[in-house]
Order: structure tokens, then sequence, then C-alpha cells
């Protein structure tokens, strides 16, 4: 084991309650490792430390001093983690974790694209509801409620033209996503079968 110390910020879901333990993936500079990325390695970090039955035991001393407000993604506990001497365990070789990082960081983005994609389909949903309910003027291609004052405004070119372009990013997306996630699996497939 090794003792880590420093501090890691917008670490999404950095800690929260709904789990009895959280580890870290911490980058770290072993002491006489290269200068430069080179000489950088990747280690596990718990939360709490595990006792030889895998039981979780006492307090690593790994701490939040202080939560990240994010615009947006209000549901993920975002925040600044600091380690002071906490146990940490060498995941693969040393000085090579960026590359053992960017393994698993390739694969977890399209996890964060999901999330981009799902922002947009929600707007356009939004935006598809409220330009059906919300009225304004007549339509340029003649009356479509004359019992209403006036048509709603999804008749109007102009948010035609919006709401399809929206419509176009949330389902463009939406097939980028499943290419990359197809892809990743093909990773995943090739990397098993050596």
């Amino acid at each position: 084991t090794y003792k880590i110390s420093g501090t890691k910020i917008f670490i999404s879901c950095g800690d929260h309650d709904m789990v009895d333990n959280i580890v870290h993936c911490v980058l770290a500079r072993l002491p006489g490792a290269p200068e430069g990325t080179k000489g950088i390695s990747l280690f596990l970090v718990p939360k709490k430390k595990m006792d030889d039955d895998g039981n979780v035991g006492e307090l690593n001393n790994v701490g939040v001093s202080r939560i990240e407000n994010k615009m947006g993604c209000h549901g993920s506990p975002t925040c600044q983690v600091e380690f002071e001497e906490a146990e940490g365990y060498l995941i693969g070789t040393e000085n090579r974790g960026l590359n053992h990082m960017f393994t698993f960081i390739n694969t977890s983005r399209v996890g964060t694209a999901v999330q981009g994609v799902a922002a947009a389909e929600l707007a356009f949903q939004n935006s598809l509801w409220y330009a059906k309910e919300r009225g304004s003027m007549r339509a340029l291609s003649g009356t479509k409620q004359p019992e209403k004052v006036a048509d709603p405004i999804i008749y109007h070119p102009s948010v035609r033209t919006m709401l399809l372009t929206q419509k176009c990013i949330s389902e463009g997306g939406r097939s980028m996503v499943y290419e990359c996630a197809k892809m990743a699996d093909y990773m995943m497939r090739a990397e098993v079968n050596g």
C-alpha cells in the first residue's frame, strides 16, 4: 500500500450515502518518479479501509472539503475531496497511470454523452408540448383552430424550424451514443479475446 496526500476537485459522486464505501481512482506521483506525465501512477483509494475479510472498516483519511456548485447536473453530488496520508493501492504499472486512466475514461465518456442527449431530448419534448399549447396569432397557411382566438405556435414556420432542429440534435446525438457504445463493446471484446 501507499500513503496518498492531496486534493481532487470536481469529483462527480465524490461522496454520498448510497453505498457502504466509495473508491476513488487517484493519479499521483511516486517518490523518484520521472518528471511530467510519464511519472504519474494510478491508485485506488477507498473512503473506508477494508479488513482481511472484505468488511468495511474505519475511515481512511479521505474527506470532503467543499461541495461544488455545477450548472446542469444536480443529481450528481460533486465535491472536492482531500486525501491526508490515505491508504492507496497501485492499479496497473508504475508511471503508466495516465494510460490506465484513459482506458476507462474513454468508455465512461459514453455515459456523459447520454446525459447530454437526455437533456436535449427533454428540452425538445418540453418545447414540443409548449408549441402545441401556446397560442399566438393565426397560422400563415390559414386558421387551424377557429374556435380559439389564436392558433398554436407549432403552426408557425420559424417555430417548426426550431423544433425540427432540436429533434435533429436529439436524435443525432442518440445515434452517436449508440455508435460509440457499440465501439466500446467491440473494444472490450477485442481486449478480452486478446
